[in-house]
């Protein structure tokens, strides 16, 4: 059986990430006439996506660390909380809507440009008719500033909430509203 992958549409024209060079996926050509369309992955091209991605970018994303799970093990939890992940130019979106709130979706980035979050946000708003975004990000993250110029505000810390480098460190729970 083959899994394709399917264009999502935008919902508003935001002009592609322009990469810096700094914080974004991993070089090898970047590409100038990056899609103005975010595309869905399966979980398995999800997956092998984080993986390739830097680390500093990716740990934590959605819950999920590709320096201790493994490619099929990344697929499965993809699969099991029903994230969806997105690639839009050299940015990798996710998002996964909160089971005991349907308007509020908990969301992640690896660029720190704030186009493609911006566009995810837009898109959730419009298209899952959510009204309330959470990211839970390291502390240090350098997606911070994409969060932030979103309209992220931090609303807490998690001490010692992820294990990296071989000590705990904090996790920090940002929260934006979007009422329509």
């Amino acid at each position: 059986m083959t899994e394709t992958t399917t264009a999502v549409p935008a919902p508003r024209a935001v002009p592609a990430a322009a990469p810096t060079g700094e914080d974004t996926a991993p070089a090898g050509g970047s590409d100038p006439q990056a899609p103005t369309a975010p595309e869905l992955l399966t979980p398995e091209e999800a997956a092998r996506a984080l993986t390739d991605a830097p680390v500093r970018l990716t740990r934590g994303f959605l819950g999920l660390d590709p320096v201790t799970q493994n490619t099929a093990l990344l697929a499965r939890h993809i699969g099991d909380r029903e994230i969806q992940v997105l690639r839009y130019g050299e940015a990798l979106l996710g998002y996964t809507v909160n089971p005991l709130q349907p308007r509020q979706a908990h969301v992640a980035t690896t660029s720190a440009d704030p186009a493609p979050l911006d566009a995810l946000l837009g898109f959730l708003a419009d298209y899952q008719r959510a009204t309330s975004f959470v990211a839970e990000v390291p502390g240090g993250t350098p997606v911070l500033p994409a969060l932030e110029s979103c309209g992220f505000t931090p609303c807490g810390v998690l001490p010692g909430h992820l294990f990296h480098s071989g000590r705990y460190r904090e996790v920090l729970v940002l929260h934006t509203d979007r009422e329509g």
